[in-house]
């Protein structure tokens, strides 16, 4: 019945913009875009021409000229163009609902700027108001207690809670323990961790589903105000040439902001949204009703046709990544092994069901247990239906063990890895010390994804790291250093070409989305998504890729970004 209806209603919803789409650009002129550095299929070219939304050609001036008589030209200034990016795994609708707080600092800092900048947030805010938001890092505060009572000494008043670097642990002050009834006495809930001192007391950190204890306190936004900062983080991605992506987890009323912006005519991306199926490890009870109301929110560039499944948390200090082996560090209570967050007889057959449906998942995985699982699930729905079914992805991907790096080719799955985290940081510093060096020789394994035949993309993760500047992630994901170049590498046998790079951002994205006859490439016939950026990649060092600027974002033949007349954010 889903599975009929979203056909139906999505070829419907297809033919009808389309047809709106040939009338607009039934009188339009052809577009010549000459004196570039177009990046295509078939090496570099230096023009192409752009009429009713799809480039209609691609070569050097005369060719393109011949291709598109009497078309108006614009001289790109020996500029460079490449295919509009995609962040694959990202959660601008988190961002835009405050999901990560609006007491914004900087995980870098030391504890007393921190703990000041908590202060300003409480101070600033009414009494009694919670005061949300982050980021912290434990190898960053060393020495300083990540207990409530820190937090009390900043905020007596204020109920705080604070999210670390991964966004999968908070860090709470005592009036937010009251607010949740958290004491002694509270149990671990399933798939979750609340740290205790020696008496067994909360200290106030908790980890993973024991966040929710918290965060079902947090009063909810407005609507509309929702659909207002999610506008401001769809240009705020445009300003970096993102053209599309995977909304990373989103609930029924996610769904309902992204319509309402489409209508508008406010939502220029390709978007996937993904329905969670759990939020801190609990079952989400809207999902089947969701499920069975995606056509009512299907638009031509909005498509929540993806279903997000927690495996795991992350392998730091808190032991929440499902890994194969032993932790060599971390919390005293910390599981050995970290945590799998579902169960595989429960979710097995859900996973046939979705994969019938059409319907693509999406993993977090960071473990090599929890990515193990995923693949374990894929192969599941792939036995039960066969092949032919929607590319399904494995994100994050921090740990891979060697024997299952055959199975994304073999499973005709995605195997997404998160940049931005690929050069040497404090995080990091968390990971190796929880995990232990060896296995960071293979840490986020890229390379070895690409050599097994893999179908390889990328995901941000923002709003949990600082910006979705996907510049940064193409440059360390090359060098495995810090931005600009470092002496300290992470996971440096990692490393991989420009060309695998800009692979992963471009078409091997619009693949996993099922666009790539469309979408991915500079070539004839495809739809006009395109980036005019101000220096070439392929001709400056390595290390200055993350200076890259986009200087307009097109996206079926119009201008969508342009930073010329673009404010600073």
């Amino acid at each position: 019945m889903v599975r009929g209806s979203v056909k139906v209603r999505r070829a419907l919803l297809a033919a009808g913009v389309a047809m709106l789409a040939t009338a607009a650009h039934a009188a339009s002129p052809s577009t010549i875009y000459r004196n570039a550095q177009v990046y295509t299929p078939s090496g570099w070219k230096n023009a192409f021409a752009v009429k009713d939304g799809r480039i209609v050609a691609v070569g050097n001036d005369e060719e393109v000229r011949k291709a598109a008589k009497g078309a108006r030209e614009v001289d790109l200034g020996s500029r460079t163009v490449l295919p509009g990016l995609y962040d694959m795994h990202v959660h601008p609708v988190l961002q835009a609902k405050g999901g990560e707080g609006r007491c914004s600092i900087s995980p870098d800092l030391p504890a007393a700027e921190l703990l000041a900048g908590v202060g300003a947030c409480a101070k600033a805010a009414a009494r009694d108001e919670w005061v949300a938001g982050g980021q912290w890092q434990a190898s960053v505060l060393a020495g300083t207690p990540i207990t409530a009572a820190t937090l009390d000494a900043v905020s007596p008043d204020n109920p705080v809670l604070l999210f670390d670097v991964s966004g999968h642990s908070l860090w709470v002050n005592s009036k937010a323990l009251a607010i949740a009834g958290i004491t002694k006495d509270t149990p671990n809930p399933e798939g979750g961790i609340i740290e205790r001192d020696a008496a067994g007391l909360p200290t106030g950190v908790l980890r993973e589903t024991a966040r929710n204890l918290v965060l079902r306190h947090l009063p909810p936004q407005p609507a509309e105000r929702t659909q207002a900062e999610l506008k401001k983080n769809l240009d705020y991605l445009l300003s970096f040439g993102i053209t599309g992506y995977v909304e990373a987890m989103a609930f029924r009323d996610d769904l309902e902001a992204y319509a309402a912006l489409a209508d508008k005519g406010e939502l220029k991306q390709h978007v996937q949204a993904c329905i969670a199926y759990s939020h801190a490890g609990h079952p989400n009870p809207d999902l089947d009703a969701t499920i069975a109301a995606i056509p009512e929110y299907t638009r031509e560039r909005f498509k929540p046709t993806c279903i997000k499944v927690f495996a795991d948390g992350v392998p730091t200090e808190s032991h929440t990544g499902a890994m194969l082996e032993d932790y060599e560090a971390g919390q005293p209570n910390a599981p050995a092994r970290g945590l799998l967050l579902f169960d595989p007889a429960k979710l097995h057959p859900l996973m046939a069901k979705w994969d019938k449906l059409g319907l693509n998942v999406l993993f977090h995985a960071a473990g090599d247990a929890a990515v193990r699982a995923s693949f374990d699930a894929i192969a599941f729905a792939r036995e039960q239906n066969g092949n032919g079914g929607p590319i399904h992805q494995v994100g994050h991907s921090t740990f891979v063990d060697p024997a299952d790096l055959p199975r994304p080719k073999a499973l005709n799955a995605a195997i997404e890895y998160s940049p931005y985290l690929w050069d040497p940081q404090p995080i990091n510093d968390d990971i190796t010390t929880a995990v232990g060096a060896r296995r960071i020789e293979r840490v986020w394994p890229i390379k070895d994804g690409f050599e097994a035949g893999a179908l390889v993309i990328a995901g941000s993760d923002w709003a949990v790291i600082p910006a979705p500047d996907p510049w940064i992630g193409i440059e360390t994901a090359i060098t495995r250093q810090n931005p600009g170049g470092s002496a300290r590498t992470f996971g440096a046998g990692q490393a991989i070409t420009l060309e695998q790079a800009i692979r992963m951002f471009t078409i091997n994205a619009a693949t996993r989305l099922g666009l790539d006859k469309e979408l991915g490439t500079i070539e004839a016939g495809k739809r006009a998504d395109f980036i005019v950026i101000d220096k070439n990649p392929f001709r400056i060092p390595a290390t200055d890729i993350h200076t890259i600027k986009v200087q307009k974002t097109y996206i079926d033949g119009e201008v969508v970004f342009d930073r010329a007349n673009a404010g600073a954010r």
